[in-house]
């Protein structure tokens, strides 16, 4: 994987020459009649660029900071809690509606959900997170009529209109971003169409675009209050340079309308060196996009660590922003972080203060930038420890408590469910009039391939807070008495009698349920009867164990679970299957979404809003010279004092079976400079690094420490994390068959060490598990290297995706005994899950 990021219709088509010939007069092609006045002149200052800033017309440096109205004129249906195997983008949507309803019925839903997912109400909460910009996702037949090409709708403008008469009300800029173009600029869901990625290789759809385009232009150019035209989101189904060609296109056809707006050209997955400097081939008023997601999609782990590295330029002071900031330099251009997402899952306090940190750190910067997502609405409600938007549903009945493993805070848990890392219990009043029959489901899962169910739950308990009346039987289990199983998929393996004390929750009797498995979502259930006039608590215990990928819910719901169907939280968001749902009901969920009760980020809109900047990654210094001393027992670590003792309070000590991933602290705000621990085994290998910390933040990791390294036996499986030294590769997760994880982010010079023990000499078979969404760059990959002697070359074919793998082999000769095995790389650009050696066959 590059080390930038990585994220996650139909078309009417008419004759190629018949397209040409109209796109040579692009302007004379709308309907004056459609294209009436956009509006009064804007009291906003109109924007252009200066060198790498944004600036008013006085010259004046504007920060813009903002927030993406996703899933308005653009759906995603994961962003409204509708997102099914029957359908998860707009084109499919469409083609369901058009087909059971009629076009003009569908054309009224959507504009019914339209009407209802921003309102009025909507702007005035934009206006109170103190932004100053809005970036507006919208999907090319909003604007152009689908059934005639190059011609606009007869209600064009509607949505924009009124989108950017609402912000300029209240000051607020808007930036226009063409999310999903017709025939689609990517594979993803969001390009509007989901696997079809045709824009590149058909030049009719890409003369609409550039018609779209001139057509925005000719509207908007004297509307100040458009800050800049976004021309493609995301755009990453063809190679960097063949993007920067076809966007610089759009950016000429503008220009031939429009010779002033700021038009951005966005950046590929590989980055913005592509383009050439603006000013040197006559591009002016340009700013570049890219979207930074740290923590997301294979970039770290969501937590502190990730955004500090990030925003405060890693050890050296090179990398993250800084490296960034040079590059934009020293192409003298302004940037747009398009999209980022600095709060979800972070806890509402920690969120709120490393959003706030990172709209300082860019300003500090010159960077416009614009968070991902306002709105957002899921099944169970609730901002829980932070969802992606500012505001969303509140808490719905249904889920009771939840965990899981890639939350911030549930990187470790074994607690009570009132403590639940991700929604924890709390007491609840039944959602129905009189008494009522409900269903308690304890539901557990763990993700195909990558996940792994080690779960244990005990102490389970509801109980009327008046009466001390419980309502559940068998609730500390040592049997299945009172409870039934059920399955969405595959059942868990369940014990309801394990007795492990290294598996047992805190506060178990002594016997709990165990689910165990792969690839499983299902549990157990009891009926239970609830009155509405009383009030009732949720008690529990439960620990994660060794659980990857995996997740606990505890429902409360009216329907009897059944199986091959899963348990969801029922009430006005639960998703539906548009293929059958009646008009009544799809209506009734669209107006849901305008007529619903907000649950507000209420600390992140208090930091937006705050008077000073965030004292956040005031760091002290990183301690220097650690030492390990080890035994047979124990490892004893000291360090030097950091060198700002003014900004720390303490020292905290991690550990990690592995060199680049996974560490979790065993000690914390130390007041001596050294540790002694003793929960050691001499057969393993351990990795330590310090930290001087203080209230508020923890400065960059020491170096790594570690001890006796414990050698790999070849012949044998290599899991690529399992590296005795690295430069520059980060670990994820891997969807890969087996799981676990991989190294990736691959940059020439990287390397990647491995000890290895080989049992004896000779040729051997080398078989690489690789990924890469592209191939790798430049004509090799990698080279493997054994005390200096190049044993095999490969190249990294394109696979399809980073998650995509396929298996490419190599023959070497080895010497026998102990040696490092070196993977020196030298086009970046690919994944890495695992090398296998195995005893070449003498013929």
């Amino acid at each position: 994987m590059n080390k930038t990021f990585q994220k996650w219709s139909r078309w009417k088509s008419v004759g190629l020459p018949a397209i040409l010939t109209v796109a040579a007069t692009f302007i004379g092609c709308q309907d004056e009649g459609n294209n009436p006045d956009p509006g009064q002149p804007s009291t906003l200052a109109p924007l252009h660029t200066q060198g790498t800033q944004w600036v008013d017309n006085h010259n004046q440096p504007v920060v813009l900071k903002g927030v993406n109205l996703g899933n308005w004129l653009l759906q995603e249906f994961w962003m409204m809690g509708q997102e099914t195997d029957q359908i998860g983008d707009q084109c499919s949507l469409e083609a369901v509606l058009d087909d059971r309803f009629g076009f003009a019925e569908r054309e009224r839903l959507m504009d019914q959900f339209r009407d209802n997912w921003i309102t009025d109400r909507d702007w005035d909460l934009l206006d109170s997170f103190g932004i100053n910009v809005v970036r507006l996702p919208f999907i090319w037949n909003l604007i152009e009529d689908e059934h005639n090409p190059m011609t606009l709708r007869d209600d064009a403008w509607q949505y924009l209109d009124y989108a950017i008469d609402e912000a300029e009300k209240r000051d607020i800029y808007v930036i226009l971003d063409l999310h999903g173009a017709v025939g689609a600029q990517g594979w993803e869901h969001h390009s509007g169409c989901a696997g079809l990625n045709e824009y590149w290789d058909n030049e009719e759809y890409q003369a609409r675009t550039r018609w779209l385009w001139q057509q925005i232009a000719t509207r908007y150019r004297d509307r100040s209050a458009v800050a800049a035209y976004g021309v493609l989101n995301e755009p990453w189904g063809t190679t960097p340079a063949n993007l920067a060609t076809e966007s610089i296109e759009l950016y000429d056809a503008i220009r031939d309308v429009d010779a002033d707006k700021v038009v951005i050209l966005p950046g590929h997955s590989a980055g913005i060196d592509a383009y050439e400097k603006p000013e040197d081939i006559g591009l002016t008023n340009v700013a570049l996009e890219m979207h930074f997601y740290p923590g997301i999609f294979g970039w770290g782990e969501i937590g502190y660590a990730v955004h500090r590295d990030w925003l405060k330029c890693g050890v050296d002071g090179n990398g993250g922003i800084c490296e960034w900031d040079a590059r934009l330099q020293e192409k003298n251009v302004p940037f747009l972080v398009g999209e980022m997402q600095p709060w979800t899952g972070l806890g509402l306090e920690l969120g709120a203060e490393i959003t706030q940190a990172t709209y300082d750190h860019y300003g500090d910067l010159g960077w416009a930038s614009t968070a991902w997502s306002y709105k957002l609405i899921t099944n169970e409600g609730g901002q829980g420890s932070g969802r992606w938007g500012m505001v969303t549903n509140k808490e719905t009945l249904g889920l009771l408590a939840k965990a899981d493993t890639w939350t911030a805070d549930c990187n470790a848990w074994d607690s009570t469910l009132a403590n639940a890392c991700t929604t924890p219990a709390t007491e609840f009043t039944p959602d129905r009039s009189g008494i009522n029959d409900y269903y308690f489901v304890v539901k557990f899962g763990a993700s195909a391939n990558t996940g792994a169910l080690d779960v244990t739950v005990d102490g389970l308990s509801i109980k009327n807070v008046d009466t001390g009346e419980e309502l559940l039987i068998n609730g500390e289990f040592g049997s299945s008495t009172g409870w039934t199983s059920w399955a969405a998929s595959t059942l868990p393996t369940l014990n309801f009698a394990a007795t492990d004390p290294a598996k047992l929750p805190a506060g178990s009797d002594g016997t709990a349920l165990h689910m165990t498995g792969s690839d499983v979502n299902g549990g157990i259930y009891q009926r239970i009867s609830l009155d509405a006039s009383a009030t009732y608590r949720l008690a529990g215990t439960f620990k994660r164990n060794d659980s990857q990928d995996t997740w606990a819910e505890f429902y409360l719901v009216e329907a009897q679970p059944v199986n091959g169907i899963d348990v969801l939280v029922e009430g006005p968001f639960a998703a539906i299957d548009f293929n059958t749902a009646s008009k009544e009901t799809i209506e009734t969920l669209f107006n849901a979404f305008g007529d619903m009760a907000y649950d507000i980020h209420e600390p992140l809109r208090d930091a937006m809003t705050a008077d000073q900047r965030s004292a956040l990654f005031d760091l002290p210094d990183r301690p220097l010279n650690v030492a390990l001393q080890e035994t047979a027992d124990q490892v004893t670590l000291t360090w030097d004092a950091s060198a700002t003792p003014e900004k720390t309070t303490g020292y905290n000590v991690y550990r990690s079976t592995s060199l680049a991933s996974g560490y979790q602290p065993i000690a914390t705000n130390l007041d001596a400079l050294v540790y002694v621990d003793t929960n050691v085994s001499a057969t393993q290998t351990y990795y330590y690094r310090v930290h001087a910390m203080n209230e508020q933040d923890e400065s960059f990791a020491s170096d790594v420490v570690h001890t006796a390294l414990k050698t790999i036996p070849v012949p044998g499986l290599i899991e690529a994390e399992d590296m005795s030294n690295m430069l520059g590769i980060q670990i994820e997760t891997c969807s890969d068959i087996g799981g676990g994880e991989n190294v990736g982010y691959m940059d020439p010079d990287d390397f990647l060490e491995y000890s290895i023990d080989v049992a004896e000499a000779g040729t051997y078979d080398i078989a690489y598990r690789v990924a890469s969404g592209g191939g790798s760059s430049g004509d090799q990959a990698f080279q493997i290297m054994v005390n200096g002697t190049v044993l095999d070359t490969q190249s990294v074919p394109d696979t399809g995706d980073w998650q995509n793998w396929q298996t490419i082999t190599g023959t070497v000769g080895l010497a026998a005994g102990v040696q490092t095995l070196r993977i020196q790389v030298l086009g970046g650009s690919w994944n890495l899950n695992w090398l296998d050696l195995t005893r070449s066959v003498v013929p």
